[in-house]
């Protein structure tokens, strides 16, 4: 009884934190859309030259570290040492959060050189302030976590980005109407950061103090603090709670090393300085379609984690082995038909978000990663389930250093598409790789038969797009290219999700667990003759 209770608790906690993390991704990548629209091409460029060193400290205190304190929180039996375990990981990470901090305040300008634009400094300083509340945010998650109450988490994260968003909104309105420069408004953009951690940060310490067992807790915990000194923390933060970090940061570490070489290599190509920053400017758009392609995926293997740890504990190997085959096969189908959707769709869709339709060709190559990125994450949550963590951060950092080694070169020659051709041969790397390595443990994951059959889907879902984009232009009496491409939009999508799905169905390209396993389709599609067996 009491371990169904458990069992009940941890379901609802982890449907909790899959919802909230779905809110604050989603809340994340749509708020860039007014965003661009107010602030134009080199606002943009401003905001995103800088972002990734925030997106990657969100990743440490939301994701990665929570993630990893929570498993060490677990393992720890007694309340007091739960707790002490906590200050001590706090202290590690204080450590590292303020060499962090000093290296963005007071080596600012050094790497706004780096970046080709020494104006960034105010920018990169302002976001440094975050740094130092990530120690507190990331151990006290954890905390929580570890004792499977998810609340503190869910609101704090939530509310987080409730604020940074209202705030940056608000920056770019003021920003617009009082003709500030870029520069000044990025330097304010990126104070959201640090005051929407002070309230996130707010929400966790007020749990802590409401809850009286935890704050009893906290004071008896100074002889068990003494007794932890010696334990091999730092290298368990590193190792595992580094991996933890690094998977969820992949797309911004490749976006980092775009903030460090996109500007200058393009200025090789041959552009000037402003023409090479809009141009930057405009790229950044496929950033904010991949991060909306990822919401799907990533509540996905949020949602399935729970389980392979579950099952790889009991050795229940069918399940473990049904479970990750099902989260791979429909994340990836998921993804691709996102991927081609945006590539049937990419002139509406930029024009109709983005105002203008430019660069559709490298935005189009770009949303290619969709597919890559869910594949990886697929692939770390089975080796995360099972406690290997090498192969994926060797994997990672070798996709990261193809990255910076072949972007501005190949930006040079062939020009910003060379970024995005870079940005998929790096993560290519990076899946072949880990495939290789891990290859015992990941293997059988995917069906060639299937893949065939979802080709041919793709194939026509996009055919049947494009015939009617083809038609919605000639038939459509709107002048405004902006409106037309909402009707289109309007038009094209459902065209599109029937065809993917109604193929699928006609193909039996998923089982029946594949199906149920699809977000809300299980609940309006009636499946008819599709086998109950895994796809091989």
């Amino acid at each position: 009884m009491k371990n169904r209770s458990r069992r009940k608790q941890v379901l609802a906690g982890t449907l909790l934190l899959t919802i909230a993390s779905f809110v604050a991704k989603l809340l994340s990548a749509v708020y860039r859309i007014p965003f661009q629209n107010m602030v134009g091409n080199i606002g943009f460029y401003v905001y995103q030259q800088i972002y990734p060193i925030y997106g990657i400290g969100m990743t440490f205190a939301l994701t990665g570290l929570p993630v990893f304190i929570s498993k060490l929180v677990v393992d720890t039996r007694e309340p007091e040492n739960q707790v002490a375990l906590v200050f001590r990981i706090q202290r590690i990470l204080l450590v590292i959060c303020l060499v962090i901090f000093c290296i963005l305040q007071f080596g600012a300008g050094l790497i706004a050189v780096r970046m080709d634009d020494s104006r960034l400094t105010p920018v990169i300083q302002s976001v440094s302030w975050m740094f130092l509340l990530i120690p507190f945010l990331s151990s006290w998650r954890g905390y929580f976590q570890g004792k499977m109450e998810m609340r503190p988490t869910a609101y704090s994260q939530v509310i987080e980005q409730i604020v940074r968003v209202s705030v940056i909104l608000v920056v770019a309105y003021w920003a617009t109407h009082h003709a500030v420069s870029p520069y000044k408004m990025g330097q304010f953009a990126m104070l959201s950061a640090p005051i929407a951690g002070v309230f996130a940060l707010t929400v966790i310490l007020a749990w802590v103090w409401v809850h009286r067992p935890v704050r009893r807790t906290v004071r008896r915990t100074a002889k068990s603090i003494a007794e932890m000194r010696q334990q091999p923390l730092v290298s368990r933060i590193l190792l595992e709670g580094g991996t933890l970090c690094l998977v969820s940061a992949v797309m911004l570490l490749l976006q980092l090393a775009d903030s460090f070489s996109v500007v200058s290599g393009l200025r090789s190509f041959g552009y000037t300085l402003g023409a090479a920053q809009n141009i930057k400017g405009i790229y950044d758009r496929s950033q904010t379609l991949v991060q909306l392609g990822q919401v799907l995926s990533t509540a996905s293997v949020t949602a399935v984690l729970p389980g392979l740890v579950m099952a790889h504990k009991r050795h229940q190997d069918v399940t473990f082995e049904h479970i990750a085959t099902t989260n791979l096969r429909t994340n990836l189908a998921l993804s691709l038909a996102m991927s081609v959707g945006l590539f049937a769709l990419m002139p509406e869709v930029n024009r109709l978000l983005f105002s203008s339709a430019e660069l559709n060709g490298t935005i189009s190559l770009y949303c290619t990663s969709i597919v890559l990125t869910s594949i990886l994450m697929t692939y770390n949550a089975i080796l995360q389930s099972k406690n290997q963590y090498k192969n994926t951060m060797a994997a990672i950092l070798f996709g990261f250093v193809v990255k910076l080694l072949i972007n501005q070169p190949l930006i040079a020659y062939f020009g910003i598409i060379g970024a995005s051709m870079a940005t998929l041969l790096s993560l290519v790397s990076m899946v072949l790789l880990l495939h290789l390595l891990a290859r015992r443990d990941l293997q059988r994951l995917i069906s060639g038969m299937q893949v065939v059959k979802l080709s041919v889907v793709l194939g026509l879902m996009w055919l049947a797009v494009h015939s009617a984009v083809v038609v919605v232009n000639a038939m459509s009496p709107i002048t405004s290219l902006r409106l037309q491409a909402l009707v289109i939009a309007v038009v094209c999508i459902p065209v599109g999700i029937i065809f993917f799905f109604g193929g699928c169905l006609v193909l039996k390209v998923f089982s029946v667990r594949e199906w149920l396993a699809i977000p809300l389709v299980s609940k309006y599609i009636k499946i008819k003759g599709v086998p109950t067996h895994e796809n091989r």
